[in-house]
């Protein structure tokens, strides 16, 4: 039956190496195929769009006003952008990203959230995404589960595979009134469009040592692959679905977690700062935060040679600067003058985002900047509106040895209770500064 409209219960978003782990099935092939061992699924998302871009030269000559030909000269670029609910960090582990299992702290040599992405690591920096499609009117989650015995890989479902794909942005929202967000871009090279996924379809990866620009020479194969909501427990054993503004505590001297250095209040004045460390003003409120974001970019530049249609690599350009953002209600001022920053100079701090389950009961993850630097402090006030002020902090990222710059995620992402162990649920955590 011909499809009216696709709205999003006909849509999920899979991911998966570019190389796979099963059978050889092509022929004169040495490829394996990806299955479902290597495809996972990205669970609690809330938006997508993609598009390929073609970059064209025309051929001219004199003679003839119109052009010969238009010849494609520069790589076709593929990207997509989605977005979704942050919850225990298995979305950010299937993604590539590096996670810190904080068991105790402090944690003396954790690991840079961007390391894999820094060295190139197979299987983690490089991979594959596939939007599969449901018939009108179907779920995705929950095919090939009774009682609906079509599964993906069904003559009625078809996906839309994006190869060689490279994340080149990633961050986080907090903010009053909305639940956590995480929000990912990718760079990729080629995109492929497929009906019937019963045989399964074509990797969509581009052989960076062809001469032609031929894909991998092997299948996805998508018999067995399940998709649901994922199941993403806390360390309490109980299912989390998302976070919850409420459950959501920014620490600006966030000693304890990874170092113990305290930066203490902003030398140059103004807005007291939560958690900011001992130094702090006891006697004075502060600040009441209504946003705070986390923008990570790792800008790349496609490698190309001669003899190649396709880069045979994308690295990060350095450096990579990142930046958080917080906007808040002012409250008191606390004492301080810019031009202490001339002739002293500023303490780096670390700058901790902690996500609970429902009322601090655990916790889900943490987010640890280091070495944060004041950028811009901004205030706003007119008449019917309360004071505000909006404050940027900016570090950049280390090597992926480098444990004292960069960011740090520390999380659990496990998905059944089980792999927690009855009765050893972790309490929130509250490092003592």
């Amino acid at each position: 039956m011909a499809t009216d409209r696709i709205i999003y219960q006909s849509e999920s978003l899979f991911v998966s190496k570019i190389d796979g782990t099963g059978s050889v099935t092509v022929a004169n092939s040495t490829d394996k195929d990806i299955d479902v061992d290597d495809i996972s699924e990205i669970n609690r998302v809330q938006d997508m769009s993609y598009n390929m871009e073609v970059t064209r030269t025309d051929i001219n000559e004199f003679g003839q006003l119109a052009a010969l030909s238009r010849e494609v000269t520069e790589p076709p670029t593929v990207s997509i952008d989605f977005s979704y609910y942050l919850t225990n960090g298995t979305q950010e582990e299937n993604l590539g990203f590096k996670l810190n299992k904080g068991d105790v702290f402090p944690e003396t040599s954790p690991t840079s959230f961007t390391s894999d992405l820094l060295t190139g690591t197979s299987g983690k920096d490089e991979l594959n995404y596939y939007i599969v499609t449901s018939p009108e009117g179907e779920d995705v989650h929950g095919q090939g589960v009774s009682p609906d015995t079509n599964g993906i890989n069904h003559t009625d479902h078809g996906c839309i595979g994006i190869g060689n794909g490279f994340i080149t942005s990633y961050g986080i929202t907090a903010a009053v009134g909305e639940l956590a967000t995480a929000s990912v871009s990718v760079e990729a090279s080629n995109i492929l469009f497929k009906n019937d996924l019963s045989s399964g379809m074509n990797n969509p990866a581009i052989d960076i040592d062809s001469t032609t620009g031929a894909k991998i020479a092997s299948k996805v194969n998508w018999a067995s692959v399940q998709s649901s909501d994922g199941d993403h427990k806390d360390n309490g054993g109980q299912e989390l679905f998302a976070i919850r503004p409420g459950d959501i505590t920014v620490d600006f001297d966030a000693a304890g977690y990874i170092g113990s250095t305290q930066a203490g209040s902003l030398q140059t004045g103004g807005a007291v700062l939560p958690g900011a460390g001992n130094s702090a003003p006891t006697t004075k409120s502060a600040i009441h935060l209504q946003n705070v974001s986390i923008d990570l970019p790792v800008g790349r530049s496609p490698l190309t040679r001669l003899g190649n249609h396709y880069p045979f690599a994308r690295k990060v350009d350095f450096p990579v600067n990142m930046t958080l953002s917080a906007s808040a209600l002012m409250t008191d001022i606390d004492d301080g003058s810019l031009d202490a920053l001339i002739c002293g100079g500023e303490t780096p701090r670390d700058i901790a985002i902690t996500l609970n389950t429902r009322c601090g009961n655990t916790t889900a993850m943490v987010f640890v900047m280091r070495n944060a630097i004041l950028d811009t402090q901004s205030f706003s006030a007119s008449i019917g509106d309360n004071k505000t002020v909006d404050l940027t902090f900016s570090s950049q990222i280390g090597g992926a040895n480098d444990s004292d710059n960069g960011v740090f995620c520390f999380a659990k992402p496990f998905n059944s209770a089980a792999a927690y162990g009855a009765g050893t649920a972790t309490n929130a955590i509250t490092p003592t500064p």
